[in-house]
Parts: structure tokens; C-alpha cells; sequence
């Protein structure tokens, strides 16, 4: 049987990929480029905004991995899908960075609008990667059946 790893890094590819396409509401709300947008982190931690895309595809995946392990655990407990996995999973990575990027220097402290982008940009992650998931799981499951 093949390890869940792959899907669950799938899927926070996909995850990533999804977020990347919306972007452009998130400036569009803010008016500008976000403070925890990866570029600006790049050029506040390495002082140089090139780093930005290497930041966003190993980090998005890392948490796509995260997202699945936690999944995976939790399935046990329940078979049926419910928002609140997603949900959940989105609102703690908002809050550790809320947290933590500006303890390390990546961010200034967010304020207003700001932080209600973060936490939506980390549930909209958090949603798209479940269901990246469940659409690999669903094809594993198919292709497992056919065997």
C-alpha cells in the first residue's frame, strides 16, 4: 500500500496553487500587497523579495503534509467530511502567524483589515487542500477497488 505522503504533498500543492490565484482579491480588499505576502517576507527576512516563490512552495506543501497527517488521524473518529476540519486546521496557521511572524521579523504586527485577510487566505488554504485531498483519496480508493 502506498504511503499517504504524497497525496497529503499533492495536496498542499494544490492548495498553494489555488491560493495563488486569488491574490489579486486580496489586494484588491487591502488595496495593496499584504505584509505576509511571501515576496514582502522574503525581502524583510533575506533583503531580497526573490526568495518569495521558494518561500510559498515549501511552505504551502509543508502544511499540505501537515493538513493530511492531521486528516488521516482524525478519520478514525469520523468517516464523514465536515467543514470544521478545514476550518480549524486554517484558523490555528492563521493564529501561529499572527503569533509568529512578527516575532521573527518576517511581518509587522497586523492590525484591522489585515489580520481578517490573513485568517480568510488561511482558511481558503486550508479548504482547497481538503478537498485536493478528498479528490485524491476518492481516486486511491477507485483505483484500489479495481484491483
Amino acid at each position: 500500500m502506498e504511503h499517504p505522503f504524497r497525496r497529503w504533498l499533492l495536496a498542499g500543492l494544490a492548495g498553494t496553487a489555488a491560493l495563488g490565484r486569488f491574490e489579486w482579491l486580496e489586494r484588491l480588499a487591502l488595496g495593496r500587497e499584504p505584509a505576509y505576502a511571501p515576496a514582502a517576507i522574503s525581502g524583510r527576512l533575506f533583503g531580497t523579495r526573490r526568495y518569495g516563490p521558494l518561500l510559498r512552495w515549501i511552505y504551502g506543501p509543508a502544511l499540505g503534509v501537515a493538513y493530511g497527517a492531521l486528516a488521516a488521524r482524525s478519520a478514525g473518529r469520523s468517516s464523514r467530511w465536515h467543514p470544521a476540519r478545514p476550518l480549524a486546521f486554517g484558523l490555528a496557521v492563521a493564529a501561529a502567524e499572527l503569533i509568529g511572524l512578527p516575532r521573527i521579523g518576517a511581518t509587522p504586527r497586523l492590525r484591522g483589515r489585515e489580520v481578517a485577510a490573513l485568517v480568510v487566505h488561511a482558511c481558503a488554504f486550508s479548504l482547497a487542500t481538503d478537498a485536493a485531498l478528498d479528490q485524491a483519496e476518492r481516486s486511491a480508493s477507485r483505483s484500489a477497488s479495481a484491483v
